[in-house]
């Protein structure tokens, strides 16, 4: 397990990513963070957007980063959507109680992409599909909970559920415009 979580990217099988592990981290992060910042309006849905552009850049990661370099990527995006305020409008307080499972979510997505395609050769949109229904599972779940116990508007019952596999199954689609240069 703790190889697979440093296991490093091979030059030859990404021949085009010929740059230093913390220089590609920068380039999945640094987006990652900004968008809910940059891409805000209330009358735009921005969860589809930023959601799908942040499970691209967490698809990237899976592909080309390490398990523990993936770990900013797989926290820092649901504090800078709660620190936008944007994301979810006049909810985005009730956010907060949701930021564990998002990074479980995230976590679930990246590991299961990077297990199924990476590790095990297993086709791109069938690991995009699993490790997506994987972070719907883990944020649905818990969600559905904390509305069941009235801890958490209705209103979040399809954006953690529905919309969180749309969103990580269209990122995963998006990263895979890289796919001929990494296979």
């Amino acid at each position: 397990m703790n190889g697979f979580l440093n296991a490093g990217v091979s030059p030859l099988k990404y021949g085009f990513l010929r740059i230093p592990e913390y220089q590609a981290l920068s380039i999945f992060l640094v987006p990652s963070v900004l968008l809910p910042f940059i891409i805000h309006s209330a009358q735009f849905p921005n969860q589809l957007v930023v959601g799908t552009l942040v499970n691209a850049l967490l698809a990237c990661s899976a592909l080309f980063l390490t398990l523990r370099s993936s770990l900013p990527i797989i926290l820092l995006p649901s504090l800078a959507a709660l620190a936008s305020g944007i994301v979810f409008g006049g909810f985005t307080a009730f956010l907060a109680y949701l930021v564990p499972f998002i990074w479980l979510g995230n976590a679930a997505y990246v590991y299961a992409l990077k297990t199924l395609k990476v590790a095990m050769g297993v086709n791109y949109f069938i690991s995009i599909a699993a490790a997506s229904f994987l972070k719907a599972l883990a944020i649905g779940a818990p969600s559905f909970a904390l509305i069941s116990f009235g801890l958490l508007p209705a209103a979040f019952l399809v954006p953690m559920n529905l919309v969180q596999f749309a969103t990580a199954f269209m990122g995963g689609s998006l990263a895979a415009i890289t796919r001929p240069a990494w296979e």
